[in-house]
């Protein structure tokens, strides 16, 4: 039975593995002939957008730029498309700059006499690339391939699939380039100081920004009181979101299009992540543009979009404007989840009292004794910490021997292999934390056996030592968590994979089946394998200590659950 039960933990443990994986590489890329979003379609546009850099130092090249896309809308649509220049908008180095924002604004063809302005959604992209910067003593320009190409190529092709339907549009669609937006965001002040009513009747901003050239779309920031625009977002086709995201983003230097307008426009701020080495260099170009990224963009918005223009409850503009937040997270395979304040406040005290009622169980039939669970937390925090000094000191280290600058939990450039070290220090901290946790089980075994008359209890003190270590990091989970949803509101990364364990334990307990433990450890899997790749593509090198101290907590907790759910004995 044992034999059979780990053969399932291994192949649920691979399945799970997989399917987190193909978040990273679905949707299939539609083909140029496709009726649907096609990321190949969008590639050629981004293959003339980024044939040479393009930065507010090019003004000739930045020109020409513009000149595409506005050619581009103007054959897309039969409405006119306007250029709004502002000379000398800003200063570079002591030299003023010019610079212009295209505007193309279609209306439905429905007319509504009750709403005879109709209500606009808003799409945005910049159309410049990013000024000269030093990466590792070399000044590097880029070519804007995905910062901001995959904004101006998704949003015209978004225009072009919701045209297929303009028919049935109640709502109208607007679409703004922005210039320089990577310099002080030039472009966006200046739409709003000098020509508001670009902005007027708009009822959902979307910006389309990318960091990195690859990996899955992350709609990562909101706008605030969040509620009814999360709701509209449950449309999306492979929706990847966590809305703790926009907490850390609030405190880090950086800044969008959507950074002036988050605070007056219910809004969607999407962005890929992955390889920081590319962002903002002469990588940034044409031949390292990921298909696959481009078709998640697509996925997610093309049923938003849809929605937003055909649904006449959105003719009001103030539609989507609310006076409550919300918090959301994906996990492959199983989707979109979102809890308004009160409801997420609700499970984490049903989380809570769940950890009570097993934990007091457990004291209660002898399986578990308080101080050592509370020496087993304290054990589980000392190993997370020294986890994350070894993982900021091993990243300092690659840092100087390649001559990055280092960043403790901050963005760190330079350093090309940069996956392979944080995938290594995944995979090692996985293994040393294995071997530990079975080094520990057999020699607590192996201390009682000596001393027992009974053959079983040389089993019993290995399940023991599980169960104190499993309590010990659920315990340590539990005080995580309460800390965190005290300051930042809040904690899923803790609550989530406690509150599964405590489930299937409190399930197992009432219905006497051992099987409830495997979808938990199913679902927390899913779970790790999303948000750490979130986690580490987001914050670079600089943060690659937070990574084995995740990997240490959550560990703790699955490889005791493991080993309960493996046992032979039924009585455990």
């Amino acid at each position: 039975m044992r034999k059979y039960r780990l053969f399932i933990l291994i192949a649920a443990a691979v399945l799970s593995a997989l399917a987190a994986y193909g978040v990273f590489t679905a949707p299939r890329v539609e083909p140029s002939d496709s009726d649907r979003f096609s990321a190949e379609r969008v590639a050629a546009d981004i293959k003339v957008i980024s044939q040479k850099p393009h930065s507010v130092i090019h003004p000739v090249e930045r020109a020409e730029v513009r000149d595409y896309l506005y050619n581009r809308l103007v054959d897309l649509t039969d409405s006119s498309v306007v250029l709004y220049p502002y000379e000398n908008a800003v200063e570079y180095e002591g030299t003023p700059i010019d610079i212009t924002n295209i505007l193309a604004q279609v209306d439905p063809v429905i007319d509504d006499p009750d709403h005879p302005n109709p209500t606009y959604l808003m799409l945005i992209a910049h159309y410049d690339s990013r000024y000269p910067q030093k990466v590792l003593d070399q000044t590097v320009l880029s070519y804007g391939a995905a910062d901001d190409g995959y904004g101006c190529g998704v949003a015209l092709e978004s225009l072009s699939q919701a045209l297929r339907y303009r028919g049935e549009w109640r709502q109208g669609i607007k679409i703004l380039f922005t210039d320089s937006e990577e310099w002080k965001l030039a472009g966006i002040n200046s739409a709003l100081e000098h020509n508001p009513e670009i902005f007027d009747n708009v009822g959902l901003v979307i910006n389309l920004e990318s960091r990195g050239n690859k990996g899955p779309v992350l709609l990562f920031e909101t706008g605030k009181n969040n509620s009814k625009t999360l709701a509209l977002y449950k449309k999306a086709k492979a929706p990847y979101t966590y809305t703790f995201t926009t907490v850390v983003y609030e405190f880090m230097p950086n800044f969008t299009d959507f950074t002036p307008l988050k605070d007056s426009y219910p809004g969607l701020n999407f962005s890929n992540l992955d390889d920081i080495n590319h962002y903002h260099t002469d990588l940034d170009n044409y031949d390292n543009i990921s298909l696959h990224t481009i078709q998640h963009y697509g996925a997610q918005l093309e049923p938003i979009i849809e929605e937003y223009l055909t649904n006449h409850e959105y003719r009001d503009p103030n539609a989507l404007v609310s006076d409550r937040s919300s918090i959301a997270l994906t996990i492959p395979a199983l989707g979109f989840f979102s809890f308004s304040k009160g409801g997420y406040l609700l499970v984490n005290s049903i989380i809570l009292a769940l950890f009570c009622l097993i934990f007091s169980f457990a004291v209660i039939s002898g399986r578990i004794r308080p101080l050592k669970v509370l020496v087993a937390s304290a054990k589980i925090l000392l190993w997370a910490l020294t986890a994350l000094i070894i993982g900021e000191l091993i990243a300092w280290v690659i840092s100087m021997i390649v001559g990055a600058k280092f960043s403790i939990m901050g963005v760190v450039r330079g350093v090309q292999f940069d996956e392979w070290v944080m995938m290594g220090t995944a995979a090692a901290t996985a293994l040393i934390v294995t071997i530990c946790f079975l080094w520990g089980r057999k020699r607590s075994a192996d201390r009682i056996s000596s001393t027992a008359i009974r053959k079983s209890a040389s089993t019993s003190g290995g399940t023991k030592y599980s169960y104190n270590l499993l309590f010990g990091a659920m315990l340590l989970m539990l005080l995580l968590s309460a800390v965190l949803l005290l300051t930042i509101g809040e904690n899923f990364f803790f609550a989530l994979p406690l509150g599964l364990a405590a489930a299937s334990l409190f399930l197992w307990r009432i219905t006497t089946w051992r099987g409830w433990l495997l979808p938990a450890i199913v679902v927390i899997l899913l779970h790790a394998f999303s948000f750490l790749y979130v986690v580490i593509t987001a914050l670079t090198m600089g943060a690659l200590g937070v990574l084995p101290l995740f990997i240490v907590i959550y560990l703790a907790l699955l490889l005791p659950l493991a080993d309960i759910y493996t046992r032979k004995e039924k009585n455990i």
